[in-house]
């Protein structure tokens, strides 16, 4: 990476730490807030489940146009509106009105990271590029250590004094945002006549189709992994909120080693696709590990290992996407994403439903999906290995 986009690289991972703070600063007030509103746990499913509704939908639309108007306009739409609407949320004192901003909140801000991958594609390369990607990967894994810690902190005087914090922080980081963030998206780079991917039966031809599906089920078993396991920990060994917190924690923090410090190393020496595979190897094993885990230490060991190739698999798969071409990567970026959130809409209601049934169904299936997508499409994932795009210079 060029020195003139370490500063660039700066704000990008302030922006991304951000949105993941104002993702996580709401869990532990939501409850006490829904049900101060009036609300029951149907509409406390409506609130969560509404965000990735509209990331699901509008992140296509925000690489697409990134591909056109250039990354830099976008990306301060997203952070901007990302603030907005945090204040917005602060105001609101009526539960419908709360659930309609909060889907506008996933609306906006599911600018930031599809475009943000883009620019940052623009600018690295091979190894670089996965770190760099890994980077974004710690820095929003920080926002969810220190969103939940700071909204359960700032709660206790206020259920919507978060809000305001969450939203200042963003709109602070706004002014450093237009004075360092240059335009990476040059003009012979922007495409012009080339079909752009979009959702329709036509999309199972993408190249990149067994990417997508690879980032649904990781999204799909995570999500179900994060919905049902304080129900199991609970049952299994006794945690409390207090344990939860604490495991959380851990995991945030090797989460942060993992894709903040080590996977630029381990990507020149292994490469994208076998640490992608390696990951979904690392989940499977240790949903099973976790079902099996006798007593506290070994069940936190095994979510630690989930966490691990977790971490692995996210910033790994973002670069293999960008190594299809350089055009129509920001479009490509932003169905990737949508796919995800796609998993984050379906893991929670097909985790507690199969919870409900047997404790062990949801890390059961999460670990025979991993297992089954890897044995699929682990061939089409090498095929993306050898692939690159030319590193942008700044015109």
């Amino acid at each position: 990476m060029e020195k003139s986009y370490v500063r660039p690289m700066i704000i990008l991972l302030i922006i991304q730490f951000l949105v993941m703070v104002g993702f996580g600063i709401i869990i532990p007030i939501l409850p006490f807030l829904v049900q101060d509103l009036g609300g029951n746990a149907i509409s406390l499913g409506l609130f969560m489940s509404a965000y990735s509704i509209m990331q699901f939908f509008f992140a296509p639309f925000w690489g697409r146009l990134s591909d056109r108007i250039g990354r830099r306009p976008v990306i301060l739409i997203g952070l901007s509106g990302y603030g907005l609407t945090f204040f917005l949320f602060g105001f609101a004192h009526n539960l419908w009105l709360l659930i309609a901003i909060r889907a506008l909140s996933g609306m906006i801000s599911s600018a930031t990271l599809p475009t943000s991958m883009a620019y940052l594609a623009d600018i690295t390369e091979g190894a670089d590029r996965s770190k760099s990607m890994g980077m974004v990967g710690a820095a929003m894994g920080m926002g969810m250590i220190f969103g939940p810690a700071l909204g359960g902190w700032l709660g206790h005087s206020s259920f919507t004094t978060p809000f305001f914090v969450a939203g200042a922080l963003a709109l602070a980081v706004l002014p450093f945002a237009l004075a360092l963030l240059p335009e990476t998206l040059q003009k012979s780079s922007k495409p012009s006549n080339k079909k752009i991917p979009h959702f329709s039966i036509e999309i199972v031809k993408d190249p990149l189709f067994a990417l997508y599906i690879f980032n649904f089920v990781l999204s799909f078993a995570m999500a179900m992994f994060e919905t049902t396991f304080a129900l199991l920990a609970a049952a299994k060994v006794g945690f409390g909120p207090k344990e939860m917190g604490t495991t959380f924690t851990i995991l945030g923090i090797f989460g942060v080693i993992v894709q903040g410090g080590l996977i630029g190393q381990l990507v020149k020496r292994f490469g994208d696709a076998n640490l992608v595979k390696t990951g979904a190897y690392f989940c499977a094993i240790s949903l099973f590990l976790i079902l099996l885990a006798p007593n506290t230490v070994t069940l936190v060991l095994a979510t630690i290992l989930f966490m691990v190739g977790n971490s692995l698999m996210g910033p790994t798969s973002s670069s293999l996407v960008t190594k299809q071409g350089s055009q129509g990567q920001g479009a490509s970026l932003g169905l990737f994403q949508s796919f995800g959130s796609l998993g984050r809409i379906l893991g929670p209601i097909m985790g507690g439903a199969l919870y409900g049934l047997y404790m062990g169904l949801p890390y059961i299936t999460g670990a025979i999906l991993l297992l089954g997508v890897v044995l699929v499409a682990g061939r089409k994932l090498n095929s993306f290995e050898n692939k690159s795009t030319p590193l942008r210079q700044e015109s």
